[in-house]
């Protein structure tokens, strides 16, 4: 194929025997396709068919999306050295054809491997290990120059950051390797598949000077102090196999994986899937379970669009086979659901014909079960079906006192509708302040104001959220406003009993939650990368509370260690209580049956912030008019994959609403509980 570059001569006019061209909403897509079977090193394993998948999904741009051949730039077994491929990458980012918001497609199908990183390397803090990309020039036994090393993990990152920032963050990366494997010439019995992952000598090291990269440093312009592409933020990564599994190819024939997610987007299309989709939909693969990993991964593919919210479904199936009446739900505490909730259920996903209404009896922390209410008859489930929760079980209320409710009648109404309407959490109206309300609400001057009544923001002099709305303000936008402080007090007080949580609290002896100013490390042989600066940790073990100097910019980050004998899955959010947002902070990757990669494994550390969990530091800020400001951190930690994805929401006093619906603004942004099976921890961190 040509190299990329721009188009320079205008189409001809469509003739009446010219095909119908089908205007797609994907923007503009530029690829860089890589296969490599022929390795120059005879001790690695020749592959079969990494070049005739590369070639597919070439193939499969050109026939099926339209992408024009001057936008796929493909590198073939000679061509795709280590020096080529990451010059290719740059190519992109230098790349003036290629717009803001563009598309950006990088697949690989190759060998993998894994070493141990040199000294000084930002890996996580127990994990020492550096994975890699094999270029046709790599060398089995290592080398004491960049000449015949692999494409690093650490490399790969930092140049999808300089194409992200170059571009934007429209970048997807898809992956049919493994970092584990035999791919040594060897004999073997079954010669019907390869693995396409080599396992390297013990001896094999990586020089310390290669994080140095001469040609990445003449090319792209030091890393800023802004983060916003770096690591997970810059792309999605579809990965072929979980960590420690093999990524398998067919004799001639194609990686598994490829096939697979080639016949999906045949069968499906792309413009109405998401990331998640792809992997949820893909079929069962022998001994390999695709992985998604990036904080977009609900986008669509190929697009920055990002997908309605849905609404979550969980799978249901009968107690026993042919008995009516008892069921047993795929969710329970950890997902939020409660003794007595209602649920709706289909036999499946389109939801367009309903077989009946079920209440959980019980519940555990992954399950629940079951029965048809009393005034309605038993259906039959043969097949597992799914079910939609229409109504909140058992659950701490989400308590609103609106003080001289007559100067606002609206708000009293739209409060009292509320208490009717629950399906994520119970809505209450107190009398007075006395009754432990989650929120006060005044009228002043015509203005709408939220008093926080949570006892850690009081104690440290956050009283009111620095926005106010306007008494005119229409009931619909009253009623967002509620019903986005109902869902972030309910996710806030979660925990495994179900009921509120309480206050803050220090993690369990067994999980030890670190938070730590950052700082650029520089040496003579690497470049700049983020350390914890020297100090101790932020949090405050007497208050239980992080404090963060907000004289002080930044950036943070944390550390989870896992002192247990239990493996976890995290996700950790942070809940901004003066604007009622959630923000993520760090989530695990995505997997067809939840079988996506361990985030926290039993004696080890996870980084977010810095190190090699691709998640961005965090800086903090007061608001105008704001000299404290206080939020929580809140870990969830799961034995089994929980999808917490939904526990996200923006503010609703955002930019967009303050002009039309009379908000205004009074004034940083931006603290955790544990137990077997499924716990949560949230710590408060007050920034002055």
């Amino acid at each position: 194929m040509d190299d990329l570059h721009p188009q320079d001569k205008e189409r001809p006019e469509s003739s009446s025997t010219s095909p119908i061209v089908i205007q797609s909403s994907t923007p503009p897509l530029f690829a860089l396709i890589i296969g490599i079977n022929e390795y120059a090193d005879s001790r690695v394993n020749n592959l079969t068919a990494a070049v005739t998948d590369a070639e597919a999904v070439s193939e499969f741009l050109l026939s099926t999306l339209g992408v024009p051949a001057h936008q796929i730039k493909m590198l073939r077994n000679k061509e795709a050295t280590r020096d080529t491929i990451q010059g290719e990458i740059m190519n992109l980012a230098d790349n003036p054809a290629i717009k803001e918001g563009d598309a950006i497609l990088i697949y690989y199908a190759g060998h993998g491997a894994e070493t141990s990183a040199p000294s000084g390397w930002p890996t996580d803090s127990r994990s020492r290990m550096i994975q890699m990309l094999l270029p046709h020039d790599f060398s089995w036994s290592g080398s004491v120059t960049k000449q015949g090393q692999g494409v690093l993990d650490i490399t790969f990152a930092r140049l999808l950051a300089n194409l992200a920032r170059n571009k934007s963050d429209n970048i997807t990366v898809i992956l049919d390797c493994c970092h584990s494997g035999s791919g040594t010439r060897k004999d073997k019995q079954d010669k019907t598949f390869e693995v396409r992952g080599v396992e390297l000598p013990k001896s094999y090291t990586i020089p310390g000077n290669l994080l140095h990269d001469t040609m990445l440093e003449s090319r792209a312009s030091s890393i800023p102090k802004g983060f916003e592409n770096i690591g997970l933020t810059s792309h999605v990564l579809l990965a072929a196999c979980k960590q420690g599994q093999e990524a398998r190819e067919k004799f001639q024939c194609g990686g598994e994986f490829t096939l697979a997610l080639l016949s999906l987007l045949r069968e499906q299309g792309v413009d109405e899937l998401t990331y998640n989709d792809v992997i949820t939909l893909l079929p069962n693969l022998p001994q390999q379970n695709p992985q998604c990993e990036g904080v977009h991964q609900n986008r669509f593919l190929f697009n920055s669009k990002i997908s309605s919210p849905r609404r979550q479904l969980f799978g249901i199936r009968s107690k026993t086979p042919g008995q009516l009446g008892k069921y047993i739900l795929e969710a329970g505490e950890a997902q939020g659901i409660g003794v007595e909730a209602e649920l709706v259920v289909y036999p499946d996903k389109s939801m367009t014909f309903p077989l009946g209404t079920v209440v959980t009896s019980h519940t555990t922390a992954f399950t629940a079960l079951c029965t048809v209410p009393q005034h309605q008859t038993p259906f039959a489930l043969d097949q597992p079906g799914f079910a939609l929760q229409i109504r909140v079980g058992e659950r701490k209320d989400v308590r609103f006192c609106i003080r001289e409710a007559d100067s606002c009648a609206s708000l009293k109404r739209v409060v009292e509708e509320m208490e009717n309407e629950q399906v994520k959490g119970r809505v209450r109206l107190v009398n007075s302040t006395d009754d432990r309300p989650d929120l006060a609400i005044t009228t002043e001057n015509g203005l709408v104001y939220f008093e926080i009544m949570d006892p850690v923001c009081r104690k440290y002099g956050l009283e009111r959220m620095p926005f106010a709305v306007s008494t005119s303000a229409d009931d619909t936008y009253l009623k967002a406003i509620l019903q986005s402080a109902v869902d972030f007090y309910w996710h806030l007080r979660r925990s495994r009993s179900g009921k509120n949580s309480g206050p803050t609290g220090p993690p369990p002896p067994q999980i030890k939650l670190e938070c730590f100013k950052l700082k650029w490390k520089f040496t003579d042989d690497f470049e700049e990368f983020l350390v914890p600066d020297e100090g101790d940790n932020l949090y405050d073990d007497e208050h239980k509370v992080f404090f963060i100097d907000v004289n002080n910019e930044g950036p943070y980050g944390f550390q989870i260690t896992n002192d247990s004998t239990t493996d976890f899955y995290i996700w950790m959010f942070y809940f901004d209580l003066s604007d009622l947002s959630i923000d993520l902070y760090y989530q695990p990757g995505s997997a067809a049956e939840g079988k996506a990669d361990i985030s926290l494994p039993a004696g080890q550390s996870l980084t977010i912030g810095y190190g090699s969990s691709g998640t961005s530091p965090h800086s903090y800020r007061l608001r105008d008019d704001q000299d404290v400001d206080v939020g929580y951190l809140k870990l969830f930690l799961t034995e089994k994959y929980v999808d917490f994805s939904d526990i996200v929401q923006k503010s609703p006093f955002d930019q967009g609403r303050q002009s039309r619906l009379g908000i205004k603004r009074l004034g940083i942004k931006r603290v955790v509980e544990t137990s077997f099976l499924w716990a949560t921890v949230h710590i408060a961190i007050v920034q002055k």
